[in-house]
């Protein structure tokens, strides 16, 4: 909440000539409505619908960067370009870097990118799932770790999930930063690789091929 709140007043500016007013921030004219307050309402919910799923990657038995990732993710505080932007940060471009086509967001790059959404789609393929998923990570974390009866199997689906989406973000920034191609398949290999080792750790008779046993 404090990192919240000092982000929120950073962009802020303060004149001293102006006289203090009252101001509904949820609506863009200032002015309180029922409307207004229902929507606020129906953000909380949504917050808590959040918290919850971020609760649940608290309690996986993952690396603790990949945790401070996936809270990062969740709250949409890694630094992509149109966070950047926000922030007044000057870029030559903003574009997606691995499609050039749109603004790279969060929701874009790691699920909507047509060179990452083929990534998510290939899963689906192992057990005859179809989508679509949404772009938000919240909702689209729910769509692909709960659909199996068994709880365990949701697990071994929620450790794929956050080692894809950990992976794309990693290869995307070894592109930038060290000139290395974007190779779906070399994702998909770290992310198998990332989800088996964990799953070691969380599962200990876990010995299996993973691509196999969903």
């Amino acid at each position: 909440m404090a990192a919240d709140f000092l982000e929120e007043i950073d962009s802020a500016h303060i004149h001293q000539s102006s006289r203090d007013i009252l101001w509904w921030k949820p609506d863009p004219n200032g002015l309180f409505s029922t409307r207004s307050a229902y929507k606020v309402l129906q953000g909380a919910h949504h917050s808590v619908s959040q918290d919850n799923v971020l609760n649940t990657m608290w309690k996986l038995k993952i690396p603790p960067k990949v945790s401070a990732f996936s809270w990062r993710l969740l709250k949409n505080r890694l630094p992509s370009r149109d966070n950047l932007r926000k922030r007044q940060v000057t870029m030559p471009s903003y574009s997606c870097p691995l499609c050039h086509h749109e603004e790279e967001s969060i929701n874009h790059l790691i699920f909507n990118c047509t060179m990452t959404r083929r990534l998510w789609w290939e899963p689906l393929r192992w057990v005859n799932r179809v989508g679509p998923f949404s772009t938000d990570p919240k909702n689209h974390f729910l769509q692909f770790t709960q659909w199996n009866n068994k709880a365990s199997i949701n697990n071994r689906w929620k450790f794929l999930w956050l080692a894809l989406s950990f992976s794309i973000w990693h290869h995307r920034n070894a592109m930038i930063f060290k000139n290395q191609p974007f190779d779906p398949e070399k994702v998909m290999d770290d992310t198998l690789f990332h989800t088996w080792s964990w799953l070691k750790c969380a599962e200990k008779d876990y010995t299996r091929d993973y691509t196999i046993h969903m």
